[in-house]
C-alpha cells in the first residue's frame, strides 16, 4: 500500500466522526414533550451505523481534488435516505426485521405509522440538503439533487424493494444483479456521482466512478447476503434469514462461489479506479478496510493466513 493509500486508511475514522457529529447537529437535542416522530427520526440518525455513503462521498471527491465541507453535506443528504429506506424496509409488511444496528427497529419501538412518517421526514430532509449545497452553482444542487432523486425512484430503491418483495425465488444472476443495482448499488452510485459533480469532474471520470459504484454495490449486497445467510445476527447487529426465499444467490451457490462472485466484483471495481487520477488511493484503501482487502488484493500469498472473512472463503 503506498503512503497516500495508508494515510487515507489512517482518515477513516476521524472522517466517519465528522460525520457523526454532523448527523448529532442536524438530529438535535431531545426536547420536553417532543412529538414521537421527532425522537424516531434523531435515534434513527445517530443510531450506529458504518456510514458507508457519506464516506464514499467524500473519499471520491478528494481523489478528484476536492476537499470542501460541502461534501459532508452531501454525504449525510445520502445517509439521510439511506436510513430512510432502512425504516420502510423493517415494517412488517416489508421485510418484517426486529432489530436493526443492535436495537429494536423503529416500528417496534415506536410503531408503524411513526416508522413510515419518520421516513417521510428524513427523505424531505436529504433533498433540502442537496438543493442547498453552499458555494456550487445552480446546475450543480439541481444535477446534486437530481442524483439523489433517481437513487430513490423507480430507478433505485423503489424498484429494488418491489422486485424484492414480489419476485419471490427469482434467483437467476441477471435478476440478482438488477435487483442487487437498485437496492444498494443506487445509493452507492449517486455517492461517487454526487462526488463527481461536486468536484465539476470531466465525464470519462465520472463514467469510471459510475462503474466503481456499481461494482462495489454488487460485492457489499453479495456479501450481505452471504452473512445473511451464514453470519451471526448479534454481530451483524440485525435480523438475519430475512432474506429467506427471496432473489439472492447465495441460496443456489455456496460460500465458495459466493466469494469468488464477490472478488469479480471487486476486481472491476479496482480496474476502475486506477484510471482516476493517481490511481484513486483513498477509494482504493477504503475498499480495502470495508473488505479486509490489503491493497494487492485478499487472495492469500505464499501461505500467509488470510486477512478477512471474504480471504478465507478463497484461500
Amino acid at each position: 500500500m503506498t503512503d497516500l493509500a495508508a494515510s487515507a486508511s489512517h482518515d477513516w475514522d476521524a472522517l466517519k466522526a465528522r460525520i457523526e457529529s454532523q448527523l448529532h447537529a442536524m438530529a438535535g437535542a431531545p426536547e420536553p414533550d417532543e412529538p414521537l416522530v421527532r425522537t424516531a427520526v434523531r435515534e434513527s440518525l445517530v443510531g450506529s451505523g458504518k456510514r458507508i455513503r457519506p464516506i464514499l462521498v467524500d473519499l471520491a471527491a478528494r481523489d478528484l481534488g476536492y476537499d470542501q465541507p460541502a461534501a459532508l453535506q452531501v454525504g449525510c443528504a445520502i445517509e439521510l435516505v439511506h436510513t430512510a429506506s432502512l425504516l420502510l424496509d423493517d415494517l412488517p409488511c416489508m421485510d418484517d426485521a426486529l432489530t436493526r444496528r443492535g436495537k429494536p427497529t423503529v416500528h417496534i419501538r415506536f410503531g408503524e405509522d411513526v416508522a413510515v412518517l419518520a421516513a417521510i421526514a428524513l427523505l424531505g430532509d436529504a433533498f433540502g440538503l442537496a438543493a442547498s449545497v453552499p458555494g456550487l452553482s445552480g446546475e450543480q444542487r439541481s444535477a446534486l439533487t437530481l442524483s439523489l432523486s433517481q437513487s430513490v425512484g423507480m430507478r433505485g430503491l423503489v424498484a429494488g424493494q418491489y422486485s424484492d418483495l414480489r419476485n419471490v425465488g427469482q434467483t437467476s444472476e441477471n435478476s440478482v444483479i438488477q435487483l442487487n443495482d437498485q437496492k444498494t448499488g443506487s445509493l452507492f452510485v449517486a455517492a461517487v456521482e454526487m462526488a463527481g459533480i461536486l468536484a465539476d469532474a470531466p465525464t470519462a471520470q465520472r463514467e469510471q466512478l459510475r462503474i466503481y459504484g456499481i461494482e462495489l454495490g454488487r460485492a457489499f449486497q453479495l456479501f450481505d447476503d452471504l452473512l445473511d445467510v451464514a453470519g451471526d445476527a448479534a454481530r451483524m447487529g440485525k435480523s438475519n434469514n430475512k432474506d429467506s426465499g427471496k432473489a439472492v444467490l447465495a441460496q443456489g451457490l455456496g460460500s465458495k462461489a459466493m466469494a469468488k462472485h464477490i472478488q469479480a466484483h471487486l476486481d472491476t471495481a479496482s480496474g476502475a479506479l486506477a484510471q482516476l487520477p493517481n490511481g484513486a488511493p483513498h477509494l482504493r484503501a477504503f475498499t480495502d478496510k470495508l473488505f479486509g482487502t490489503p491493497g494487492a488484493g485478499i487472495r492469500r500469498r505464499g501461505g500467509r493466513k488470510p486477512d478477512s472473512v471474504l480471504a478465507s472463503l478463497l484461500a
